[in-house]
């Protein structure tokens, strides 16, 4: 069946709103977003039509879902940020458990695939890892955020394995994507306020390693595997082995492309994971997905967006504040 009309949850967040910026054109586009901690106004892309809704709201979305008749639903909505989930998670479970649960129900009845935007986080810490993760490893999450993600995993395999529901589902484990209209309580939006605004970036004591994925790369990966994806498979999407990289290290480039600003070390979260790392080869090899942006390419682009429009990053700090 010809994918035309597709839902995208939380498409005024930062990896979904790249989505619709870049295939609005190719899709007609239903947005659902609750329009809570990380979306912003500014993320509504031309010809989405916007709506306003709760992905937990079991009535709601249904009532949403069959007024639209999508051919496919993408789920991009989550509520994403560890230290968040440490202090209280029970957002994180609905949104990223019952929120992920209703959508699948809701494709399974009418027999429509689900992509599932997972986080390479479900894996856990890679620091004591001699290979990096495939597909097959074994989750090991190891804070609420990557629990509920991890959650969310199990109960639509269940489904997509269910001959009661036969749920049309391909999952993508995205590695740490980096990209215009981030919130800033991520790292580098987060680095760039605070290097333009004369304060130093707390840094984590303990130096720990991620995959440095540039979003354009990540949702090109999603959409591809939406096409491509086999039904029940997981995908992960990582960028080139030259992209993993320790904070510190990405930090201090971006310092340098602001041009000033200060470092500080600050003590280490709860469950800090110290190491992603995770292979693309079945993306590559299966669905032909190959990240094309280097680390450097990646960072460049990233802070001259920031720098360019610093009445979105002033906005985004200052509802992320007003909602702290």
């Amino acid at each position: 069946m010809a994918i035309e009309r597709i839902i995208v949850t939380g498409h005024l967040g930062f990896i979904a709103s790249a989505f619709c910026e870049k295939f609005s054109d190719r899709y007609e586009i239903t947005g659902v977003d609750f329009g809570g901690w990380g979306s912003m106004e500014k993320n509504l892309m031309p010809g989405v039509k916007d709506i306003r809704a709760d992905i937990s709201d079991t009535k709601l979305i249904g009532e949403i879902i069959s007024e639209s008749r999508p051919d496919a639903i993408l789920n991009f909505a989550a509520e994403s940020h560890v230290d968040r989930s440490n202090e209280d998670d029970l957002s994180f479970w609905k949104s990223n458990v019952f929120g992920a649960r209703n959508l699948a129900l809701e494709a399974s009845r009418l027999g429509i695939r689900l992509v599932q935007v997972s986080t390479d986080e479900v894996y856990g810490d890679a620091s004591s890892s001699s290979e990096p993760w495939v597909e097959s490893s074994p989750p090991a999450p190891k804070n609420p955020y990557s629990v509920t993600k991890a959650a969310a995993e199990m109960l639509l395999k269940v489904y997509a394995e269910s001959k009661n529901y036969q749920l049309d589902v391909v999952v993508t484990r995205g590695g740490n994507s980096v990209g215009p209209r981030q919130f800033p309580e991520k790292a580098i939006p987060k680095a760039i306020w605070c290097f333009t605004h004369g304060e130093p970036f707390p840094l984590f004591r303990t130096p720990a390693r991620r995959l440095w994925l540039h979003v354009e790369d990540h949702i090109d990966g999603i959409e591809t595997a939406l096409h491509k994806g086999q039904r029940g498979e997981v995908y992960n999407l990582a960028p080139m082995k030259e992209s993993e990289e320790v904070t510190e290290t990405v930090i201090e480039k971006v310092r340098e492309l602001v041009g000033k600003g200060e470092i500080a070390k600050v003590d280490d979260r709860d469950s800090y994971d110290l190491r992603y790392w995770m292979s693309a080869a079945k993306a590559e090899n299966e669905l032909g997905w190959i990240p094309k942006r280097s680390l450097d390419e990646t960072l460049e682009s990233t802070v001259s967006w920031y720098l360019e429009n610093m009445d979105w990053l002033e906005e985004a700090y200052d509802k992320m504040m007003a909602e702290a």
